[in-house]
């Protein structure tokens, strides 16, 4: 009996450490797997990425509040100043990126402009950016916002729709 029993027993350790390989292999293997996927890059840009010229759709960039839809262009962030009129800058990073840092100090003002989306008319953009120029954001502020709406949503308009912020069209009454 003790012959067999070195044998059942010896067979539960082979038993067992045929499992144990096992179960290395398949974490080994998985490990792989995810090292793998983790290669490709992200499509959302860091701070120090570089422009991505294609604007196909699948390069698929952030959804910056308080827009609903993804930007058409590679982000980045920089450091902002403030100009005398108070105007935020820079609009682009020094590679050409827009920059999500002055996004966020544009939509704290709470434009219109800023969500109008892709397909937005000639027309819809004038009668957004009166609204804010109503509201009380200055021209120069406007004239900015209108400028990083346009590199954001990839807009293309045969005739400059912010016109209306300095023809007359649209008052604010601080200007």
């Amino acid at each position: 009996m003790t012959n067999r029993g070195y044998s059942i027993l010896g067979l539960l350790t082979l038993g067992l450490l045929i499992s144990l390989i096992v179960a290395a292999l398949v974490a080994a293997g998985g490990i792989y797997v995810f090292s793998q996927n983790n290669k490709h890059p992200s499509p959302l840009p860091s701070s120090n990425s570089t422009k991505q010229r294609t604007t196909s759709a699948t390069n698929l960039y952030a959804v910056l509040v308080p827009a609903t839809v993804a930007s058409k262009s590679a982000e980045c962030t920089q450091t902002i100043s403030y100009a005398s009129n108070g105007v935020p800058g820079p609009v682009q990073c020094s590679n050409g990126d827009l920059n999500a840092t002055d996004w966020a100090a544009l939509a704290a003002l709470e434009p219109q402009v800023l969500t109008l989306g892709y397909g937005a008319s000639s027309s819809q953009v004038q009668s957004a950016l009166c609204s804010d120029v109503q509201s009380n954001i200055s021209n120069p502020i406007e004239e900015t916002i209108y400028q990083i709406a346009v590199l954001y949503y990839g807009w293309n308009f045969s005739s400059d729709p912010s016109v209306v912020i300095s023809n007359g069209t649209c008052q604010n009454v601080d200007d």
